[in-house]
């Protein structure tokens, strides 16, 4: 495609093949965590050629076709270990992760532990883990990768096979992994965050390379594609959307407030508040599902539609870095979003970390869901409706439902985070200034249109 070399080469591994020549095929295995989007394949295509021929490299997303919660990773652990009969090791990494792979390798036969990587530790109990906590059970950074034998994981397919408590939400995937992983097999990870970095340092066996996160150099995509529609609500006009306002919404953004009614003392009659004939307390189907026909019918010059809520913090630059390297064709329906995953079922965009959508999604969504009820929950329809119609949804990491102390100050510490949720026993400023400001680009282009519904 026309924009595949402007995406960065990123080598996840520099040693040349010659100098594990010796290597027993199949004994350790490298599983990349991935998916089927061409921005990452192309990214995890050049990193595979940089691997020894007769080292195996798996995809995660490989086994899309055959086990629905494929990106929860234990689901495919049951298939490697059948089909490589003589594996020892699996390495599971991210296609940024590097590694010094004859020196990994040497570690992995020498050691005498089963479980080993960059060990993550929550401060506080957390929505996101289910608020479950110990400050002595780490569970693995993905970033950096983390090695596992066979003994872990014939002893885990084993015991899954008759596990019966149900797993309802998959919400962070290497915690419920790791929780898994304990549950089943009494072993912990081996916290050995010396030589499994998050930055590259002396002796390191493998480390987290994000320079070239979302560093698309294109110029044909601007602000002026993107269109906001803010999802709030009478009470929160002086409180949040002031507080959007002190942080990253300007009025030379493209965007509109879709409310329930507007406050004829208070607001300022110049806001571009969008008035919805109904309005719910919870669910709030109805309200994505209006912008979305909002979008498609009046906002027509616009190729990218954002929804966020109305407690959404989000760097509308970095938003704009991931479109420019995820939004590669605007007749391929796109959707982007932190993914959760509805047990083995379906995987759908969660609403207040940001959803990014294309035009051509948009117009696919509205032409074929309608929403069962106004309060059905939005997120977990929008799901639905995407596996009905077979679009996939891409999961953008940085995007986060939650507020930054749910997430490990470690794994934050080496990502750009692109947005973050509710603002209940935050300083809201502070948060936006430490973790998602950028300064504005000099000149930004807006469209100025008469908003009707």
């Amino acid at each position: 495609m026309k924009y595949l070399n402007i995406l960065f080469l990123f080598a996840i591994f520099f040693l040349s093949s010659s100098s594990l020549t010796n290597q027993i095929t199949n004994e350790f295995i490298i599983l990349i965590n991935s998916q089927p989007h061409i921005y990452i394949l192309s990214q995890v295509h050049n990193a595979s050629t940089f691997i020894p021929a007769q080292i195996p490299i798996l995809y995660t997303h490989s086994y899309i076709s055959s086990i629905s919660n494929w990106y929860a990773i234990y689901p495919i652990f049951s298939s490697i270990i059948h089909q490589y009969p003589q594996l020892k090791w699996l390495f599971i990494c991210e296609p940024q992760t590097r590694i010094n792979l004859p020196e990994l390798i040497k570690y992995a036969e020498k050691s005498n532990d089963f479980y080993i990587g960059h060990g993550l530790y929550d401060s506080e109990p957390s929505i996101i883990h289910h608020f479950s906590f110990s400050l002595d059970n780490p569970y693995p950074d993905l970033s950096s990768g983390f090695l596992i034998s066979r003994h872990v994981l014939s002893l885990f397919t084993n015991r899954l096979e008759s596990y019966t408590k149900k797993i309802d939400f998959i919400i962070d995937v290497k915690y419920e992994l790791n929780q898994l992983i304990n549950e089943l097999t009494s072993i912990k990870l081996l916290d050995r965050s010396d030589l499994f970095c998050n930055h590259n340092k002396p002796n390191c066996l493998t480390w987290y390379d994000g320079q070239y996160d979302y560093s698309c150099q294109r110029t044909d995509i601007q602000l002026d594609d993107l269109y906001i529609g803010i999802k709030t609500f009478i009470d929160f006009h002086k409180t949040r959307i002031d507080l959007l306002k002190k942080t990253w919404l300007n009025d030379k953004l493209n965007y509109n407030l879709f409310t329930n009614k507007i406050n004829e003392t208070t607001d300022n009659k110049n806001e571009r508040f969008i008035i919805l004939k109904e309005n719910t307390e919870r669910g709030h189907c109805h309200k994505t599902f209006s912008i979305l026909h909002y979008f498609y019918k009046n906002k027509e010059n616009f190729q990218y539609l954002i929804i966020v809520d109305d407690d959404t913090l989000i760097s509308v630059q970095r938003i704009l870095r991931v479109i420019r390297c995820f939004m590669l064709s605007n007749d391929v329906p796109i959707v982007l979003g932190e993914r959760y995953g509805y047990g083995e079922y379906y995987v759908y965009p969660t609403g207040g970390s940001g959803m990014i959508f294309n035009r051509q999604a948009v117009q696919q969504i509205i032409s074929n869901c309608e929403c069962p009820l106004p309060d059905t929950p939005d997120d977990m329809f929008l799901g639905l409706c995407l596996k009905h119609i077979n679009i996939p949804l891409t999961h953008i990491p940085e995007l986060h439902q939650a507020q930054p102390n749910a997430y490990s100050k470690d794994w934050l510490e080496h990502e750009k985070s692109i947005s973050f949720h509710k603002f209940e026993g935050i300083n809201v400023e502070e948060v936006y200034q430490t973790y998602l400001h950028e300064e504005p680009p000099i000149e930004i282009k807006y469209h100025h249109e008469k908003d009707e519904f």
